[in-house]
């Protein structure tokens, strides 16, 4: 597993997210953003780096920007040399209108938090 960006709001979740892939042995390789802003710059900054994000985690319900417009403003970016990173909504909602329109953008899962261990896993296997 390469890089792997986190974008959420909530400092509950990240502490969380950020705290279980640390026990995986995977919390050298995560990078947090707050904001749908930072990410995009972070990830724009990372192009053509080793520490391009190969998995982004996304909240989509986010105060200023949503994850839906990351994942819109990702498409216009050109990634390469690197293939664009798979993308895990993280989200407490099982909207089916939020998975039907991440369904749109490709992404390689939808799942509600909280993340676990197996997800994780999961999202590995997927990679």
């Amino acid at each position: 597993m390469g890089d792997i960006l986190v974008i959420d709001d909530d400092a509950s979740s990240l502490f969380l997210i950020q705290d279980l892939l640390t026990s995986m042995g995977l919390g050298d390789k995560v990078t947090v953003a707050t904001n749908v802003s930072d990410a995009l710059s972070l990830v724009q900054n990372r192009i053509g780096t080793a520490q391009f994000p190969d998995l982004v985690l996304l909240d989509i319900r986010m105060p200023e920007t949503d994850g839906f417009a990351f994942l819109e403003k990702l498409k216009t970016l050109s990634c390469a040399p690197h293939p664009d990173p798979k993308v895990v909504i993280l989200s407490y909602y099982g909207n089916r209108k939020y998975q039907e329109q991440a369904e749109q953008y490709q992404v390689t899962a939808y799942l509600k938090k909280p993340l676990t261990r197996e997800k994780v896993l999961d999202i590995i296997n997927l990679s």
